[in-house]
């Protein structure tokens, strides 16, 4: 039990039970049948590649160059090649879904977890973003949707991040930089963590990314690690009076 908040003689007292967890530490390929992606969709003013849609992705664990082990990498296949009028500007869109059923009572719901931002996110920039990314619980509130960045030329490209907010700098509040082993502009970590409102038996939870220039994870990706969804449950009781 912990202590939640306490508002005069009355003592709002909490549980929480650890309903998921994942490292994604298995053999690399391993598979997560919680796990699932969308169908990917992109987009181009220009045709080919025009609008379109690719099969869903079949979620596996990865591993970094450095050895990291992870969910992903997602992002989106290549759509078309260089010849094609709209190559390097197609808008790619990924959402990566993760449901749990059987869930105890509770009255809110804490999920926290590893972003892991790979390779060359540009944030805003007008010519190579915007790359964001978006978490949502179905039929409930969104939890986060901004842009993250690891390019630095911000005074050539504009790429500056809506993490943690707007006009931030590429990499803000990372906590870890160039650590899991990609040369092409890195990685950085995000510890992400968000409670809310939550009382249903069973939640699906939505990860996206909508990533501009379509030239498919070997240019711009992301994964997820260290995945944990906990119940809160609470009670208000009476403070037992002074003597």
């Amino acid at each position: 039990m912990i202590l939640w908040k306490m508002s005069g003689q009355r003592i709002l007292v909490g549980a929480i039970l650890v309903v998921y967890s994942n490292g994604f530490d298995g053999p690399v390929g391993s598979s997560y049948p919680e796990w699932s992606s969308s169908t990917i969709e992109f987009a181009s003013a220009a045709d080919p590649p025009g609008k379109g849609t690719r099969d869903p992705q079949t979620i596996v664990n990865c591993q970094s160059p450095s050895g990291a082990q992870m969910l992903g990498e997602f992002g989106g296949p290549k759509i078309g090649t260089p010849d094609d009028p709209g190559y390097n500007r197609t808008q790619v869109d990924q959402t990566v879904r993760l449901a749990l059923g059987d869930l105890p009572p509770h009255t809110a719901l804490r999920v926290s977890f590893d972003l892991y931002v790979l390779k060359s996110w540009d944030g805003n920039s007008p010519q190579y973003g915007p790359d964001q990314f978006r978490l949502a619980v179905v039929g409930g509130p969104v939890l986060v949707d901004t842009s993250f960045s690891n390019n630095p030329k911000v005074e050539r490209q504009g790429s500056y991040q809506d993490y943690p907010r707007a006009g931030s700098q590429p990499r803000a509040q990372a906590i870890a930089t160039n650590t899991l082993g990609y040369e092409f502009f890195g990685d950085s970590i995000y510890p992400l963590e968000f409670t809310f409102p939550h009382a249903r038996d069973d939640v699906t939870l939505e990860f996206s990314s909508s990533l501009f220039e379509g030239k498919g994870v070997a240019d711009e990706s992301w994964g997820l690690d260290n995945v944990r969804v906990e119940a809160v449950t609470s009670a208000t009781v009476d403070e037992a009076p002074a003597r």
